[in-house]
């Protein structure tokens, strides 16, 4: 071929050669210029579906006029050939640049590009994915050897052979796994129907290869990589490759969702994150070195008795406004409300919370009269950066408080985004009254107690009866009947339209609120097992305040109750970072690690919040679970007592010991301990699957089904870990379970 000519084009050179066609160089005599041509091989052109694929490859493309996307001239047809003519491009293949710098040390991967190159490079192939998307144009095959760089640096996307438009008739067989496996993403590999969301995988898997010179899943056949594609997690980013700032690896992983609700939804919004991603300077500070402080509880010094609440609340509100920023890392509440029993100097408490600033501080509150005292200090080096003192009324309490987050952001020199501004000085209500009875209430639900909860519904309510469009104070109340259904006796049927109720009205007034998207979060997985807007809502708290340990710590219960549990580890170990000293998130990581099969891991998270708080009851039920599946009987019996003992739930506790015996062979006592339940008078749902683990245990299938779909049938949320609980894992092959799962949305 290379000499000849064919119509007006004379071929000069082989430029490379593909499942879909060889490439040449070529000159146009008519325009002067010279092009690629690209063949459709004889071994193709005598399929009719392949050709039509080549076909659709041209009339896609060629729809396309984009700066980052080879251009397309036409279709022709000679002397029993068809071939497209298309720009010719000089330059590299992207992968060829990246692998320019390999092999590195110890054989380790040495990547050439530098971030601002792979952010350049990044936003590019996205803007061009974005254009064809918008034409319902989907690639289908984006890989390194399909971007070309030119010798100027521009991006062009090349051989959209793969093509499939969205909205015309597709060629391609479902089922068909067309593409580079490598590539591929979850549902391609999979042969499943296909939207521009497999572009965004694809794109991301780019963006990783780009970064660390490797691309994220292996195999050694593409079975096994097939396998890893849709089963496995890849490493992040940060490990490869250690000087990404936490953002970039956001948006790979982000990408690299495998569930593609879960994943970006568009290219435009990975643009947005890419942008700002690149307007980052050097003062911005990467995740190793963000600022880190710790609010400790403002001391209460004043005259009248009933202060604490103020004082509290003062505390956390400087917490909550820090918290929004996302260049410093705040603890919260919890683990800073430790700290109210004195007998620690401050570098040990800094130590122990892992800050490197403390900031201290009294209130002196009588009648509306306020005095107020603050001082920052630097931990590491013991010495105060700043301090000042406010006196005014209550009616100054809104600016008082903005202030001293203003200065706190001042001393430590964190460069605040316009977003950020504007969050320091919010203001959810104007009334102070309003304010102080949103305070108690979340001084008494705080108390995480049924009574403590119930107060703080009352003062949350009589905030709302001064300003209605009190947005927190319908967070509060909303997150008050949440907690009712794990701390309190009432069922989570009735509390959870209260709460829902609540949340609608919170996110009404303030739809930016973290809390309240938390809130929805939670009910929507554990009442409604709705896990797609779930998850949503969970990455919307997080986006609005990435300090907001609640939501993180629920977030990754959504990973853990759809089996992914690397990220549901991940997400909770932020948790236990945000709030270091809470004796429930890290009893909670322990149960990650149980689900996840590590039962040491389990027990030793277990006993890092019993050294806590000994007497929580929780952490003695991890135990006893931990201990049952090592086949530690009898210190699974002991720790089920002192659950027990802690808790006072001994009808839970009765159930969970029947298992213990079941489990030791002792079947007739573990039967006549779940004879004893008046079945048919049971009000928690949850006691249906308990009872259910027991005949399992007992090896009774039968009863163990029927119980389960009662359990479903009560929405009891403890049905959120049928996929992930091995005391399930004798049922887990019956068609009636897996009919259960699906009901719950958990294949």
């Amino acid at each position: 071929m290379v000499g000849q000519s064919i119509l007006h084009y004379n071929i000069l050179e082989k430029l490379g050669e593909g499942g879909m066609g060889i490439v040449y160089l070529a000159e146009d005599t008519k325009l002067k210029r010279n092009v690629a041509v690209k063949f459709l091989p004889n071994y193709i052109l005598s399929n009719e579906e392949e050709r039509k694929r080549f076909e659709i490859e041209a009339q896609a493309a060629a729809s396309l006029n984009h700066p980052n996307i080879c251009t397309i001239y036409s279709i022709e047809e000679a002397d029993d050939n068809v071939f497209i003519v298309m720009e010719y491009i000089e330059g590299k293949e992207l992968k060829d640049i990246v692998v320019a710098g390999l092999p590195g040390k110890s054989g380790q991967a040495a990547p050439s590009l530098q971030i601002k190159d792979v952010i350049n490079y990044a936003i590019q192939i996205a803007e061009g994915l974005e254009a064809a998307h918008k034409k319902e144009i989907v690639h289908r095959d984006i890989k390194s050897q399909n971007i070309m760089i030119t010798t100027g640096g521009k991006v062009k996307i090349m051989d959209f052979g793969l093509a499939k438009i969205e909205a015309g008739v597709q060629v391609a067989k479902t089922g068909s796994t067309a593409g580079t496996a490598a590539y591929m993403s979850p549902e391609q590999a999979g042969g499943d129907e296909l939207d521009h969301r497999t572009d965004i995988w694809s794109f991301g898997v780019v963006l990783y290869e780009m970064l660390t010179g490797k691309v994220p899943f292996k195999g050694d056949y593409e079975q096994a990589l097939i396998y890893s594609i849709i089963n496995e997690e890849h490493h992040p980013v940060s490990e490869l490759r250690p000087d990404v700032l936490p953002a970039f690896s956001k948006i790979i992983d982000l990408c690299l969702e495998k569930d593609p609700h879960a994943r970006f939804q568009n290219m435009e919004s990975i643009i947005e994150e890419l942008k700002l991603l690149a307007k980052k300077k050097k003062k911005d500070l990467p995740a190793d070195n963000l600022v880190s402080i710790a609010v400790l509880p403002f001391a209460d010094i004043s005259p009248e008795y009933n202060n604490q609440y103020f004082s509290d609340g003062l505390t956390e509100e400087i917490i909550t406004r820090l918290s929004k920023l996302k260049g410093a890392r705040v603890i919260s509440r919890a683990s800073v409300m430790n700290y109210q029993r004195a007998g620690k100097d401050m570098m040990q408490i800094a130590a122990e919370l892992g800050v490197s600033y403390v900031l201290e501080g009294s209130v002196r509150k009588n009648a509306s009269d306020l005095r107020i005292s603050t001082q920052l200090i630097d931990a590491k080096q013991d010495i105060y950066l700043w301090a000042d003192k406010y006196s005014g009324t209550m009616d100054d309490i809104f600016e008082i408080q903005e202030n001293v987050a203003e200065k706190i952001t001042k001393a430590l020199k964190v460069h605040l985004s316009p977003v950020e501004k504007k969050n320091l000085k919010q203001r959810w209500t104007h009334k102070t009254d309003a304010y102080q009875l949103y305070l108690k209430g979340r001084f008494f639900w705080n108390k995480r107690t049924q009574e403590g909860l119930q107060l703080a519904i009352k003062y949350f309510e009589q905030a709302i009866e001064i300003d209605s469009q009190y947005a927190l104070a319908w967070a509060g109340i909303a997150d008050s009947y949440n907690l009712l259904g794990e701390y309190g006796t009432i069922p989570r049927k009735e509390t959870y339209p209260k709460a829902k109720e609540a949340v609608k009205k919170a996110l009404k007034f303030d739809n930016n609120l973290a809390e309240a998207h938390t809130s929805l979060a939670s009910l929507l997985m554990l009442h409604e097992w709705d896990w797609k807007n779930s998850f949503h809502e969970f990455q919307t708290a997080i986006k609005l305040n990435p300090n907001y340990s609640t939501a993180h710590h629920w977030f990754a219960e959504w990973f853990l109750f759809n089996g992914r549990f690397d990220e549901a580890i991940k997400e909770i170990s932020v948790a236990v970072e945000l709030e270091p000293l809470s004796p429930a998130i890290l009893k909670d990581k322990g149960m990650a690690f149980y689900y996840a099969r590590r039962y040491d891991d389990a027990i030793e998270f277990a006993g890092k919040a019993l050294e806590l708080d000994p007497e929580f009851g929780s952490a003695h039920r991890l135990l006893s679970l931990a201990y049952q599946e090592k086949g530690l009987l009898n210190e699974a019996i002991k720790e089920n007592q002192l659950w027990n003992d802690f808790t006072h739930n001994d009808l839970d506790a009765s159930v969970a010991l029947a298992r213990c015996y079941a489990l030791a062979g002792k079947k007739e006592e573990a039967a006549d301990l779940i004879k004893k339940i008046d079945v048919e008078n049971l009000k928690n749902g949850n006691l249906f699957r308990t009872i259910a683990i027991v005949y399992i245990a007992l090896g009774r299938k039968e009863s163990a089904i029927k119980y389960l779909k009662k359990a479903v049938g009560e929405k009891a949320e403890s049905m959120c870990m049928i996929k992930i609980d091995p005391k399930l894992e004798p049922v887990h092959n019956e068609p009636r379970f897996k009919l259960l799962l699906e009901k719950i949305g958990l294949k």
